[in-house]
């Protein structure tokens, strides 16, 4: 890279702190997880939704199914579920949870079972990702 580019990011990184720091209208972790409790169950599903799915998800699904050697038919009936359990999430799961006042699956397993069950799983879900992650990284390069 030469030094526009890295004038560029600075500026880029300036823009959006500033934006963020003007727009800012969160005064707690609830008021930034539920969006001021200006959306609803719904929209707030569909958000849930919408952060399942990357820009890997649609490369390794097709490669996944079209590049195993039976045709990966076992991947496929797991991608066709997916939407299924979403749309189950979206409409059994998030309304109880919305109307609680719970804000992350992670704050429903401290209230239910304490703060060592929450620190347990959110350890555990780091460590899944952080491992995902370099897979994902090892696979595009």
């Amino acid at each position: 890279m030469n030094w526009l580019d890295y004038v560029i990011i600075v500026f880029y990184s300036i823009g959006l702190l500033g934006l963020g720091y003007l727009f800012k209208d969160q005064k707690d972790k609830k008021d930034f997880f539920l969006g001021g409790r200006s959306f609803g169950w719904f929209e707030m599903g569909m958000s849930t939704m919408a952060s399942q799915l990357s820009a890997i998800s649609f490369i390794s699904a097709a490669a996944f199914v079209g590049m195993k050697a039976n045709g990966g038919m076992q991947w496929l009936t797991f991608e066709f579920a997916v939407p299924l359990a979403m749309i189950f999430l979206i409409v059994v799961l998030i309304p109880p949870l919305y109307n609680a006042g719970i804000v992350s699956i992670y704050a429903f397993l401290e209230q239910r079972f304490g703060p060592s069950t929450r620190m347990l799983i959110s350890t555990v879900f780091q460590f899944s990702r952080a491992f995902a992650t370099g897979i994902m990284i090892y696979t595009v390069a």
